[in-house]
């Protein structure tokens, strides 16, 4: 299948699949321990129903939305995948183009293999992730070059204090120092453009970690050093000390239950991202979609609720923004279309998952998708709210 044919997120993995070795492909695809979780982040979209509403001028549709003092063209950006430049060297560039010529914003990763200032330069409206580091200098060091770069938001990410135990990885030879077995070595063989790319260009470095770590340390050694340094012990205290060093934009990635809503919001942190780390950490963990509600409930707006995990259709975001969402984040879509097809995958990818988004509110009678709320979910209160029944009591008014 080309690129250009690829209709759908899932058509765009095939192709990834197709490219990649069984062992970056695992790397990318798989969850924690038994998968459960992964699975369930997609269920939990899959059953709710939508709830169109009919005689509603759509000749006009916009997706934008107003986040954090910037505007972004469609409610939905890029979430923060590590290492990605395993599927392709300099995928973290090629997301971060994708991301602003389809102005959308683009999470550079904490395990990124490019830098904050050459994406900055690349995509000006991004965002950093950050995961809370042993060295507190180092960690300074890093808030300041991401201000310098010119970026306005911090996403503390906290779903990680431990290391997970994916199985699939293990299996697949996925385990540091990354030195590849002949098993793995024989099976790559059999998708020679990824092979070649990779002899041209060996294990990637995490640059941002480069001036902290050692000198002389090799890709694989400097990746050593990052593991030792994340992982590290956090707490409240810590987001805490963070928002007092961060005059920036604070969201905190990872938030599950209410209460830690409610407490982020009593640190003054300016928005959370509900997510359990795409499936990636705590098999038994509930899926973001199920857990948002409650939480919206607990922080009202007062705080912006943004959500990922699981989104793999225009429907999905749909879905989200329905149950409270602000916003919401994709990682594995545009990591599917970077791995298939470079920048313009990834921008494939995008543009995929904005079109089926106007085509649902389209569909559903809501031509602004910050209009989406509970209303249009099947089983939500059957009353029009006040904009949709404006339109019929003026009818009946002028007849």
């Amino acid at each position: 299948m080309k690129l250009t044919q690829a209709l759908s997120i899932d058509d765009l993995r095939k192709i990834a699949r197709t490219r990649l070795p069984q062992v970056i492909y695992d790397y990318l695809e798989g969850g924690a321990e038994d998968e459960g979780c992964l699975a369930a982040n997609q269920a939990a979209f899959a059953k709710h129903r939508l709830l169109p509403r009919y005689l509603v001028d759509i000749s006009r549709r916009d997706q934008s939305v107003e986040l954090f003092g910037q505007t972004f063209a469609s409610p939905f950006g890029i979430a923060p995948t590590g290492m990605i430049a395993m599927v392709r060297p300099g995928a973290d560039l090629m997301l971060a183009e994708a991301a602003a010529k389809a102005d959308l914003p683009f999470v550079i990763s904490g395990a990124s293999t490019a830098s904050i200032e050459q994406v900055a330069r690349v995509a000006p409206k991004s965002w950093y992730q950050h995961y809370p580091c042993k060295d507190a200098g180092m960690t300074s060091d890093l808030f300041r070059r991401v201000a310098d770069a010119g970026l306005s938001t911090l996403v503390v990410t906290v779903d990680v204090p431990l290391h997970s135990k994916r199985e699939r990885n293990i299996r697949s030879g996925w385990v540091r120092p990354y030195k590849p077995t002949l098993a793995v070595m024989l099976e790559s063989a059999r998708h020679p453009a990824w092979v070649a790319d990779y002899l041209r260009n060996g294990l990637p470095f995490m640059e941002n970690y480069r001036k902290y770590a050692p000198a002389g340390l090799n890709a694989r050694a400097l990746t050593s050093f990052y593991a030792d340094q994340v992982p590290a012990p956090h707490s409240w205290a810590t987001l805490d000390n963070i928002r007092r060093q961060w005059s920036g934009k604070l969201v905190v990635k990872g938030i599950m239950h209410p209460d830690d809503a409610s407490q982020a919001l009593c640190l003054g942190v300016d928005g959370i991202i509900v997510s359990n780390h795409g499936g990636r950490q705590l098999d038994r963990a509930v899926a973001p979609l199920d857990a948002l509600p409650r939480i919206v409930e607990a922080v009202g707006d007062r705080m912006t609720v943004m959500l990922d995990s699981g989104i793999r259709r225009g429907a999905d975001i749909a879905t989200a923004l329905c149950l409270g969402a602000r916003f919401t984040f994709v990682g594995r879509a545009p990591a599917y279309g970077v791995a298939a097809g470079g920048t313009e995958g990834a921008l494939r990818a995008l543009s995929i998952l904005r079109a089926e988004l106007d085509l649902v509110c389209g569909q559903i009678g809501c031509p602004s998708a910050r209009d989406l709320s509970p209303a249009f979910l099947d089983g939500a209160p059957t009353q029009a709210s006040t904009q949709q029944a404006a339109p019929l009591l003026q009818y009946v008014a002028a007849s």
